[in-house]
Parts: C-alpha cells; structure tokens; sequence
C-alpha cells in the first residue's frame, strides 16, 4: 500500500535528519577523543622564551596529554629556532627543553616507563641496546624521587656541553647524562614515527587540529 505523497514527504525529511545526525554522531565518535589542544586552554602558561647557557630558545609548541579523559601533564618544547617537522627538531644544535607541568600527581616510576618505553618503540634494537646504560642512570635519578605532585615543573633539558639533565621545579635530580644520543631519543617519545600520542606531537610541533566535521563539507 502507498503512503499519501505529504506524509512520504515528511517520512522523508524526518529520514534523512535521522541519517544527518547519525552522520555527525559517527564523526565524533570516530575523531579522537582528545584532539590538538594548546596548554593555554588549560590554564599553564609557558614563557615565550627561555634563556638557556646564554642562549635563547624560543617556545616551538605546547600540548597536553591525556590517559583516557584524565588530563596527566601539559608539555612544552624549546628549541633554538621554530620547527614544524620532527627531523628538522632533531637536527637542531644547541640546548632544548621538554618542560612539563603536571596536573595531577604521578609516580617517578610512571615517568621512567613512559621514556623507556617511548624509546624503544622509536629506536632499532641496537639503538636501544646502546642507550641501556644512560636510561639506567635516569633510572637511578628517578629512585631518589617517589612522585611528582599537581603543578610541579618537570624538566628535561639538553645541554650541549654537559648532556641530559632531569630537573623538578627547577632543581637538578642528578648529575647530567653525557651521551649525546640521549636527549634525542628521549625526544622522539614525543616527536618520533611512534609517538606517545600524534595529537600531542602535532601540537608541539605547531600544527593546527583540523576540525571534527570537516569530512562532512
């Protein structure tokens, strides 16, 4: 039996907002919980630039990570001139910093793992091997610590004349870490082909979320 040609209409329209709401549901659901986000948004202010062993480093990007819809820390990058590709951060001369805030409290050893396992997943196998003994000094910096609180300041920092060094709100954990290869593994944690998160990445090195809905234009 036929539908009377205003109630199809109706039927019709009611259908296809069905469909579009659906649509726009999948493409939220499908986008990453977390997308992009500047620490900014979170209240963390992170200076414009640093002076570092007398030399300036400018701010390349800042991010905020997440476990589920916990927010861990917000993180921001500097280096001596801005970059928005990972190899051209690698590459750079002269001191950088990953300066974290927490924002909420964590385990040292939480923060160990996260690196180690960062720089495994983004070293060969013979890299890493080489690494051991570094990563076994951060470790015994790190048991001197048992947790980070909220708002602590968390810094790892490259200094080309002494190596790695960990510091909590400013104070140096330990002697520095002189294996030059140290520091930049450390940075693929976060910048390197098996990030911590790519939205986290993407927002260190400046780059700008594209919106939810866009594939819907």
């Amino acid at each position: 039996m036929s539908l009377p040609a205003d109630v199809a209409q109706r039927l019709g329209a009611a259908l296809m907002r069905g469909c579009l709401g659906a649509c726009v549901m999948m493409a939220l659901l499908s986008a990453p919980a977390v997308r992009a986000q500047s620490a900014e948004a979170f209240g963390v202010h992170y200076a414009p630039t640093l002076n570092v062993e007398g030399r300036d480093l400018t701010l390349n990007g800042t991010g905020v990570a997440y476990r589920a819809l916990v927010k861990l820390y917000t993180v921001g990058l500097y280096l001596p001139a801005k970059a928005h590709q990972s190899s051209e951060a690698l590459a750079q001369s002269g001191p950088k910093q990953l300066r974290f805030v927490l924002l909420r409290s964590m385990r040292v050893d939480e923060v160990g793992k996260l690196i180690t396992r960062g720089i495994e997943h983004n070293s060969s196998r013979q890299e890493f091997f080489r690494l051991i003994p570094a990563i076994r000094a951060m470790g015994e910096q790190f048991s001197r610590m048992k947790r980070l609180n909220a708002q602590d300041v968390f810094t790892i920092a490259y200094m080309p004349e002494r190596g790695t060094v960990f510091l909590v709100n400013d104070d140096p954990v330990g002697a520095a870490i002189a294996d030059p290869q140290f520091f930049p593994a450390i940075l693929k944690v976060w910048l390197g082909n098996d990030p911590a998160t790519t939205d986290l990445k993407n927002a260190l090195l400046d780059h700008k979320a594209q919106p939810v809905l866009s594939a819907l234009e």
